[in-house]
């Protein structure tokens, strides 16, 4: 391989200018023009060889293998996703938690399930009760409050040296969250939209910003996952539980529905897999399905 040519991370993309950090040092970037006859777009995230023109310029010469990667919004190569849920103010929303924890862990992504603004609950039991199910699921569960450093400080643990995501409600207080996890990001921040009961977007470009203990990935679009990346049978397998149980269903592609000797089902029934979890997988399923005829 070329002298020239050094591995760096696409921490930014504006327009057709991709900024690689190597070494400390931020590279304004081109990609080379054969990425587009090969159908390779470089995204936020990426490991990539640049061959270095002059000071801090250069041009992306190959994408290194991706970890995992997400289509909307793009960025590859991810570690942890923070799934960021307003207790209050927005209401936390089971449905949106149930269709991120999905998506995120079919990508083989850590969540950490983030619950802010709990200083608008009467007390921090309420918001355990409301959220019960996911401990039982061993999911790893942060109560925030801005009133509350120690919360920030135990987020902080599972964060080092890690590439994280933030996903979301709009107006669930991302942006506010990143400001405590680091006070020198000074990101904008805005107030919910009473008429629309959501927030305003003040993130517009997916971008990594470096931290004390590790590095925080913020979008706009991380309020709006979708499930165009799974289809009916990964779906069934998506969910930690869900996978573990379907070692144990009579069939192999068991889809958890219709099908006898079920073991999903059996341990809904059993209370040992959220319920609340299951109505939500289906309604998935038939979301999965009406795409599979439009299309």
């Amino acid at each position: 391989m070329n002298k020239t040519n050094h591995e760096g991370l696409i921490i930014s993309l504006r327009g057709d200018n991709y900024f690689v950090e190597m070494a400390g040092i931020i590279y304004k970037c081109k990609a080379r023009g054969l990425f587009r006859l090969q159908e390779i777009s470089p995204v936020v995230g990426d490991r990539v060889m640049v061959d270095i023109q002059n000071y801090q310029e250069g041009y992306i010469v190959e994408v290194l293998t991706r970890q995992n990667y997400l289509n909307r919004p793009k960025i590859a190569n991810i570690d942890n996703a923070l799934i960021i849920i307003s207790y209050l103010d927005p209401h936390y929303s089971y449905f949106l938690l149930n269709k991120f924890l999905a998506i995120i862990e079919h990508l083989n992504i850590r969540p950490i399930i983030c619950i802010t603004k709990a200083d608008l609950a009467s007390n921090i039991q309420e918001i355990k009760d409301a959220f019960q199910d996911y401990y039982d699921a061993n999911y790893d569960v942060v109560i925030t409050s801005i009133n509350d450093q120690n919360s920030i400080n135990n987020l902080k643990m599972m964060l080092i040296d890690k590439l994280s995501v933030l996903v979301g409600q709009s107006g669930a207080g991302k942006s506010s969250l990143l400001n405590m996890i680091d006070p020198t990001l000074h990101l904008e921040t805005n107030i919910i939209s009473k008429a629309l009961n959501r927030g305003k977007h003040t993130t517009r470009h997916v971008e990594i910003f470096h931290t004390s203990f590790g590095m925080i990935a913020d979008s706009p679009g991380f309020s709006s996952l979708d499930l165009d990346l799974l289809d009916a049978h990964e779906l069934a397998i998506s969910y930690h539980d869900f996978k573990e149980a379907s070692q144990y269903c009579k069939f192999n592609n068991c889809l958890h529905i219709n099908e006898p000797g079920c073991q999903v089902k059996k341990l809904v029934l059993e209370k040992k897999i959220s319920s609340l979890k299951y109505q939500d997988y289906l309604l998935f399923q038939e979301e999965i399905k009406k795409r599979k005829v439009r299309y």
